[in-house]
């Protein structure tokens, strides 16, 4: 795999459409290898890193290692059963963290 590609981590429902379009999908059988599988991802240095919410609760610490590096690109996605706002919250301390401010807090939104 090379820069420039795109994979998403997430249970079968949740990818399917994804493999169609050409994402590489992986669906990890358990919290170990969906590890495994996101550490193999960044040694490949793919571009685009895409994680349901439910892995994103496992791979919290993975994830934010790769916010001061170039690639990837990590995007936490709802998945099939549902949002619930850890992509958000994510994405918030990512953008707080890179520019000093919460551009996302309360009195941003209004």
């Amino acid at each position: 795999m090379a820069e420039g590609t795109i994979a998403f981590i997430g249970d079968a429902d949740s990818v399917l459409g994804f493999r169609a379009l050409g994402v590489r999908t992986v669906v990890p059988e358990s919290p170990a290898r969906a590890s495994k599988e996101f550490a193999e991802l960044v040694r490949r240095e793919v571009s685009v890193i895409m994680v349901t919410e439910d892995m994103a609760e496992n791979l919290a610490e993975q994830i934010e290692t790769t916010a001061h590096m170039t690639v990837p690109a990590v995007v936490v996605l709802p998945g099939v059963t549902g949002r619930r706002e850890r992509g958000r919250e994510t994405i918030r301390r990512l953008i707080t963290r890179a520019v000093g401010v919460d551009l996302m807090g309360e009195s941003a939104q209004q």
